[in-house]
């Protein structure tokens, strides 16, 4: 009886040194695909445009029109557009994407709607493929074509998809603050994120680039890397008034500065 307790207790010392080690793999395992998933979207996105004059998939609110997720709604609710694949094999990236529904979704993301598991986690964030937007972002670029990427984003800077929080999930459009000033490189109005960033990966997100890479990036804000919880009202994260400045404007900065150039 002795000798079993003992190999009980070496068994149970044995597990909780690998369990860790086991949920870091499985963690790790889940950025990879992530990052290879939202890859392949931006691949799909990269060649669209040469089929279509250079022009970029469509992005929308609301997802008005055939856009890339073809106009589905997603939500915390019981709606069609989380579970119906109808939406991705006739959007603008189904010939691209050989019909797979996997790769719009981030493997992290286990938080089911009403009515089961969404198809999507990721969006395009708001000023590629589209004119619209909700505030006062008259100095702000559009990227309408692959030509109107040059620099301050370039190609290489310039975010495409990313993961998105299910606090504000509902089209295929993150929405970004991106309230220039008339003088480059100062703001008006509060410096906010309109829509959250996702952060399934640890306080990180899975992100692509109009050059065609994709990466985890991390999150240093704390309103960023809570989790979603079920239920819970949307909050919107404003970091400060005016130009910020300090630790707290780190990760606004950087998404800003990485989603639209001063016009």
């Amino acid at each position: 009886m002795i000798e079993l307790l003992v190999v009980i207790a070496i068994i149970a010392i044995l597990a909780a040194m690998l369990l860790p080690a086991l949920a870091k793999a499985k963690s790790r395992a889940q950025a990879i695909q992530c990052v290879n998933n939202v890859k392949q979207l931006q691949m799909g996105w990269v060649m669209y445009a040469p089929d279509n004059n250079d022009f970029v998939m469509t992005n929308s609110p609301l997802g008005a029109g055939n856009t890339w997720v073809g106009g589905a709604q997603e939500s915390w609710a019981a709606v069609d557009g989380n579970t119906n694949a109808h939406y991705y094999q006739t959007n603008l990236m189904a010939g691209y994407m050989s019909g797979q529904l996997g790769v719009y979704r981030c493997p992290a993301d286990n938080i089911d709607s009403a009515n089961g598991q969404r198809i999507r986690t990721y969006s395009m964030q708001s000023r590629v493929g589209s004119t619209l937007s909700f505030g006062d972002e008259v100095y702000s670029k559009f990227y309408l074509k692959l030509s109107d990427i040059t620099f301050n984003p370039g190609p290489s800077d310039l975010i495409v998809f990313i993961e998105e929080n299910m606090y504000s999930m509902n089209d295929g459009w993150l929405e970004v603050d991106c309230d220039f000033n008339a003088t480059p490189g100062t703001y008006a109005g509060q410096a906010k994120f309109p829509d959250l960033p996702g952060s399934y990966h640890k306080w990180s997100t899975g992100v692509s680039f109009a050059d065609g890479h994709a990466e985890i990036h991390k999150w240093v804000t704390a309103a960023l890397q809570k989790p979603v919880v079920f239920g819970v009202g949307y909050p919107q994260p404003v970091v400060t008034a005016g130009n910020p400045t300090g630790p707290t404007a780190t990760d606004w900065y950087w998404f800003t500065s990485h989603c639209a150039a001063h016009r």
